[in-house]
């Protein structure tokens, strides 16, 4: 099983998360959650992919690697209403804990623009508080078929929104000239390098021990544009707070020739592993990629 450019999670789904919380408020929502996410603990195919991640990549025992794949959908389950809530206006009070909010800022001021670089763990959303606060205009990269119709409902639901949508469509390079453009308005792009669809280009790194195959496109663009990247997670720590990490502004610089291209890409690479090796380390529950993710 691959992943096959969709998130998990439907529009039927988009709205009974709006309407519990709409009715019932966030902390009974996770009292609903509970149950929910035992039927995707006893029935969801994707448990074998979560049981190797647990035991063979990070090497707990049979019956905590078991006990964590119910814990890791009760954790994805409160990052979908966490998300919902958030978009759609729902009063809560998560409390941001920042470090390296700085380090956003920095990018900003350089003034050509940047890329922050996550991945499908914790909640990336909620990182909006704070990236509201730089005053700059965002783009977010995403594929032209992925979460379509849930796009269009969010659209009427969110109480405001600072972004923009660079579709990616099959066989066309349009979204590179819009990239190109966001960089030279110092537009921040938001993107994930965790990921790939098949036919697309893919570079191999260790992960956790193991090879993995990242996509190309997140890495040879920084490269190839030399603009600033800051890596970012943002994880939940506690019902009610999350953790935001942005690290030091990555510059690659002179990549000019094909070789030198490359070498920037490795570099980043290199870096974009090191940091999401730790945060996954740090938050293990928080690993949101459920299918067969190592080669």
């Amino acid at each position: 099983m691959k992943w096959k450019g969709q998130t998990r999670g439907g529009l039927l789904g988009q709205r009974i998360f709006v309407f519990i919380l709409n009715t019932f408020g966030l902390y009974p929502s996770y009292f609903i959650l509970a149950f929910v996410a035992a039927y995707y603990f006893l029935f969801s195919n994707t448990a074998k992919f979560l049981y190797y991640y647990y035991h063979k990549i990070l090497k707990f025992g049979a019956v905590e690697s078991r006990l964590r794949i119910y814990i890791n959908y009760f954790r994805f389950g409160q990052v979908l209403i966490d998300r919902t809530a958030l978009l759609s206006g729902v009063k809560t009070n998560f409390k941001l804990i920042r470090t390296g909010g700085e380090n956003l800022d920095l990018i900003r001021n350089m003034g050509k623009g940047g890329i922050l670089l996550s991945a499908h763990v914790g909640n990336w959303e909620i990182a909006g508080q704070i990236l509201n606060r730089l005053n700059s205009k965002f783009s977010v990269l995403i594929y032209e078929n992925e979460h379509e119709q849930i796009k269009q409902y969010l659209d009427k639901i969110m109480v405001k929104r600072n972004v923009s949508i660079i579709p990616i469509k099959d066989n066309d390079l349009s979204h590179l000239v819009k990239i190109k453009e966001a960089f030279e308005n110092n537009e921040l792009l938001v993107m994930h390098g965790d990921r790939f669809r098949d036919g697309t280009k893919t570079i191999e790194h260790d992960l956790l021990g193991k090879p993995v195959q990242f996509p190309l496109g997140p890495f040879y663009l920084a490269a190839k544009f030399e603009v600033p990247v800051s890596i970012v997670f943002c994880m939940k720590e506690k019902a009610d707070q999350y953790h935001l990490f942005a690290s030091s502004p990555i510059e690659l610089t002179g990549a000019s020739t094909a070789g030198e291209t490359s070498l920037g890409v490795q570099e980043l690479l290199d870096k974009y592993v090191f940091e999401l090796e730790t945060v996954v380390k740090k938050y293990p529950d928080q690993w949101f990629n459920h299918y067969q993710y190592w080669n």
